[in-house]
């Protein structure tokens, strides 16, 4: 897939891929995690799927596991002729001790006439009471600055917990993206996470750069869940941005697009050790085309 083909190496995927990513390495870790005690926020657990180190004030302690096993796929439909983009993916995380989480992820997508595979790696480190860490390197799409995943990836997050504000957290990051030369990007972002009772709300603002031409652009996203780790989680996402970017024709022009998502997830578990989870995605990029996507998910805690 190459969403605008007319665009074929004019650099534009750079500022679609800055978008389409500039929410995952905070919102993920928010949406798998269970909410902490308001009382005393705790370590948010193992991405992607993290077990709590409490459950909400007066409710009985979560029994903690040392893996989850995810198995994903996905269906996507998209407007303007681009077809059915679909695939699934595997990931495992690790709980190593109370300070340390890792994990690994492999997916393939496939659209009308390519197939690409993504792969990565994440941990999670705890470093104090109050701060802790979120580092993640993924990678694998091909030498090429048309491509829809970049060929490397990482993303750098620190979270401050407030002290004497229990439930609140700081956060900052950076993310850069490499593509087949002369095209990556770069994302500053910084935003909040707040538990209250069986609520987790974030909210997260994107400074983004897309290179060539060092064309700046802004997005913002939040997210609201509701439940309880070993339960049922509900939960919806949203947001929104601008996406600017120099092409690379013989006279270059500086090219914009406005963007919006939104979508809304269900996990249940089943039994104590199994769960499923299912979403539903929308997302507009004005002017070039429209997406509708459908996710299915099992987990395995073990």
């Amino acid at each position: 897939m190459k969403p605008h083909r007319k665009y074929r190496h004019s650099g534009s995927l750079v500022a679609i891929v800055l978008f389409v990513f500039s929410a995952s390495p905070s919102l993920s870790l928010v949406f798998a995690q269970a909410a902490t005690s308001d009382a005393a926020p705790q370590s948010p657990g193992k991405p992607p799927g993290p077990s709590p180190a409490g459950g909400p004030a007066g409710t009985p302690e979560v029994v903690t596991r040392r893996f989850r096993l995810e198995a994903s796929s996905f269906d996507n439909v998209v407007s303007n002729g681009f077809g059915h983009w679909w695939g699934g993916g595997i990931d495992l995380s690790w709980k190593a001790s109370d300070r340390l989480t890792a994990a690994g992820s492999i997916f393939s997508q496939r659209r009308p006439g390519e197939t690409e595979q993504f792969a990565g790696v994440r941990t999670l480190m705890n470093w104090s009471k109050w701060f802790y860490t979120d580092l993640s390197l993924s990678g694998g799409g091909p030498d090429d600055p048309g491509a829809f995943f970049p060929k490397l990836r990482y993303d750098l997050t620190a979270n401050l917990k407030v002290p004497k504000m229990p439930g609140l957290i700081l956060t900052g990051g950076l993310t850069r993206l490499y593509f087949g030369r002369p095209n990556d990007g770069r994302i500053g972002r910084g935003g909040a996470i707040y538990y209250w009772r069986r609520f987790v709300f974030q909210g997260n603002l994107n400074f983004n750069n897309a290179r060539p031409g060092n064309r700046k652009s802004k997005s913002a996203n939040g997210a609201v869940q509701y439940g309880q780790e070993g339960h049922y989680w509900i939960g919806l996402v949203g947001g929104g941005g601008r996406e600017a970017w120099q092409t690379l024709a013989l006279t270059p022009q500086d090219v914009e697009f406005t963007s919006y998502s939104a979508s809304v997830f269900v996990r249940k578990w089943l039994a104590p050790a199994y769960g499923v989870a299912v979403s539903y995605s929308y997302a507009l990029k004005r002017t070039a085309y429209r997406i509708n996507g459908l996710e299915m998910k099992f987990f395995l805690d073990f």
